[in-house]
């Protein structure tokens, strides 16, 4: 038993949480991934997990070694491809924290990469909030927004544009106002993503607006407010590529698109070193081609809003400040 194959093993566990999981991974036994993280501990002389009968969590010891680990083995699979001592192949599991919205884009288009690299599994864990990709068992993980943990190595994929739209019934049921400044008189929903509720900012021409919205309905999932903004529930400001097939649909209708409202960063993450496992490193750079595709701005110019207020029963044309979704 040496040092290298421990480290595999340390990572993997690192990564998936589970003696378990890294057995049925690999093909090596339990007990003999139970051996190398022993072997581990009792060369460096500390405990790298806290064992329990119901979890295995990483101690401090086992973060800090981490890092070192991804870069020992990176430096070796480095070494190995250029040497040409193996042949290049894309193999193992992959897991991946998205967004709900983006999670849907993707396992859509996973299938591409799966035909390319068929010993290559991707694992999906989808949610919103944001949380520790260590402990969570993540290789990877998008994000929207800054990066504020200096530990993570942050590959920018774009940046998420937000569209405000609500449904044609809504539209027909308000007389929404021709400014983004009167918009608190309307039931919003509001969407917040993983960390505090957001007020709803516009610019144009130098002028800012800045709203508190009015929320009938809060939601932590991105689906559940679009779902509740095309039952007409409320207006929602939510990422532009989630909308715009609703938009384009007519499901949907884009308010105030001539006002700019600010983008947000768009990150791949992960904890390891830059070399990254060739597996991982894949993944990634299928996640930075998708994105071009996701992210792109394609947007054709605003309508022009029709003259007039909306508000009245069925029939009733659509505000000024609004265009239309057949036009987008």
């Amino acid at each position: 038993m040496d040092l290298l194959s421990a480290l595999h093993s340390f990572v993997r566990v690192a990564a998936t949480g589970s003696f378990s999981a890294v057995s049925r991974e690999t093909g090596v036994s339990q007990p003999t991934i139970s051996r190398h993280i022993a072997l581990l501990e009792a060369h460096y002389g500390t405990t790298l997990f806290a064992r329990t009968t119901r979890s295995l969590t990483m101690t401090e010891d086992g973060r800090s070694l981490l890092p070192h680990a991804y870069e020992v083995l990176g430096i070796l699979e480095t070494a190995e491809n250029v040497l040409g001592r193996r042949r290049a192949s894309v193999s193992g599991l992959v897991r991946v924290g998205v967004t709900t919205a983006f999670g849907l884009f993707l396992s859509r288009r996973l299938g591409a990469l799966l035909d390319r690299h068929p010993d290559l599994s991707v694992d999906i864990v989808m949610r919103d909030g944001f949380g520790d990709l260590v402990e969570e068992g993540l290789d990877l993980a998008v994000r929207v927004g800054d990066i504020a943990e200096g530990s993570l190595i942050a590959r920018k994929l774009g940046v998420v544009r937000k569209w405000l739209v609500a449904s044609p019934a809504f539209l027909r049921r308000y007389k929404v106002s021709d400014h983004p400044r009167d918009l608190m008189e309307y039931p919003a929903v509001a969407y917040n993503y993983g960390t505090s509720w957001l007020d709803w900012n516009f610019e144009r021409d130098g002028e800012e607006s800045v709203i508190a919205p009015s929320a009938v309905l809060r939601a932590n999932s991105s689906e559940a407010a679009l779902y509740a903004a095309e039952a007409g529930i409320g207006m929602a400001l939510l990422p532009a590529f989630q909308v715009r097939d609703a938009v384009e649909n007519g499901r949907l209708v884009r308010l105030f698109p001539d006002w700019n409202i600010p983008s947000m960063p768009f990150h791949a993450v992960h904890t390891g070193p830059r070399t990254l496992p060739l597996r991982t490193r894949t993944v990634l750079d299928f996640l930075v081609e998708i994105s071009a595709e996701l992210l792109r701005d394609n947007t054709p110019p605003a309508a022009s809003p029709p003259k007039g207020h909306g508000g009245g029963g069925e029939g009733a044309p659509i505000p000024a400040g609004v265009a239309e979704g057949k036009a987008l």
